[in-house]
């Protein structure tokens, strides 16, 4: 089926068909890279469903390999797509595993790191330890995929102003 639709790919005008392809030959692979980069190829043309699918598929072949924080980069980039697609439902969204959210406080935390925020500035703004800020982004970075403070800017900036990467849990 992937050869053919590669074959297809190459008879067809525009992006979308190559980019539906490579993600037919990344799904029979079933190898985070190639899923990444099919996810990259949908996204680049538009086509965030598709590109959604490729994440999801991505974050389950990096939990099989045992590499939690790229599982969880991924995890966040899938979840971020369908938001774009109004309520899309595929039954590869549906195996998706929901991104644990970050805490009120470390959303808070990230938010003033991302600005550019020293870990003991931010301590002096919210009465806190330069130590115990620290933690709160090391839980953050682990839960968004992200090793540097660039990164996490990044993350922060793909999503739309006002909305959490991940919402908040409220507490009962």
């Amino acid at each position: 089926m992937a050869d053919r639709l590669a074959g297809l790919a190459h008879e067809c005008d525009g992006a979308l068909a190559r980019a539906r392809a490579r993600l037919a030959a990344a799904l029979a692979e079933d190898e985070p890279g190639p899923l990444g980069q099919a996810a990259d190829a949908c996204q680049a043309v538009g086509a965030d469903q598709l590109a959604a699918e490729a994440a999801t598929a991505a974050a389950a072949a990096w939990r099989r390999a045992h590499a939690s924080r790229r599982a969880a980069a991924v995890t966040h980039r899938a979840g971020a797509a369908p938001a774009r697609c109004e309520g899309a439902r595929t039954p590869l969204l549906a195996t998706a595993r929901a991104a644990e959210p970050l805490t009120a406080r470390e959303h808070e935390i990230a938010l003033l790191a991302s600005a550019g925020n020293a870990s003991k500035d931010i301590a002096g703004i919210l009465a806190l330890s330069a130590r115990t800020v620290d933690n709160h982004l090391q839980r953050a970075y682990a839960k968004l995929g992200v090793t540097t403070r660039r990164e996490l800017a990044r993350t922060l900036r793909a999503v739309p102003a006002g909305e959490s990467p991940h919402p908040p849990r409220r507490r009962t």
